[in-house]
């Protein structure tokens, strides 16, 4: 230290002390306050989810309706279809047959899409208010880790069911 330093009255060695001490209560601030905001991991196992979900059934049943009624559609159009005996004639009637049947599917497939997603939104709100109601912050699907989390699955099905 100086001769001026030592008449200015500055002591450095308690100014230093002051400022490692404010680090260390900083610090203990700001872990107090990380932890008391922890995020609570749910994990929900989505297939075994969708599995048991009553809408996710009904889809299916809904989609393998809408297949069967094309293969029926087409199954009449090549039964009319092969008894036509003129080429051309066959052949424009083949091209009308594939249109409704393709214009058929285009709306089957519009159809499954909506219905597809208005059941995955359904499924995300199940998920999302039953981690909410356990006070869970974070979810992940199950499959996308190999440890922790709160498993939710059983809480969620029991509402898809």
């Amino acid at each position: 230290m100086s001769k001026n330093d030592s008449e200015s009255g500055i002591n450095y060695g308690l100014i230093i002390l002051m400022a490692i001490l404010a680090a260390v209560v900083s610090s203990f601030v700001t872990y107090k306050a990380t932890v008391g905001n922890a995020q609570r991991i749910a994990v929900v196992d989505l297939q075994r989810v969708i599995a048991e979900s009553k809408d996710v059934a009904a889809l299916k049943i809904m989609r393998d309706g809408q297949m069967q009624n094309l293969k029926n559609m087409a199954d009449a159009a090549n039964n009319q279809i092969k008894d036509v005996k003129d080429e051309d004639a066959r052949k424009k009637l083949s091209e009308e047959y594939l249109a409704k049947i393709n214009a058929q599917k285009e709306g089957y497939d519009k159809l499954y899409a909506s219905a597809l997603q208005a059941s995955d939104q359904k499924l995300n709100d199940t998920v999302k208010a039953v981690a909410q109601k356990q006070g869970l912050n974070v979810i992940i699907n199950k499959a996308s880790i190999v440890d922790g989390g709160i498993d939710i699955t059983d809480s969620v099905i029991d509402l898809v069911k």
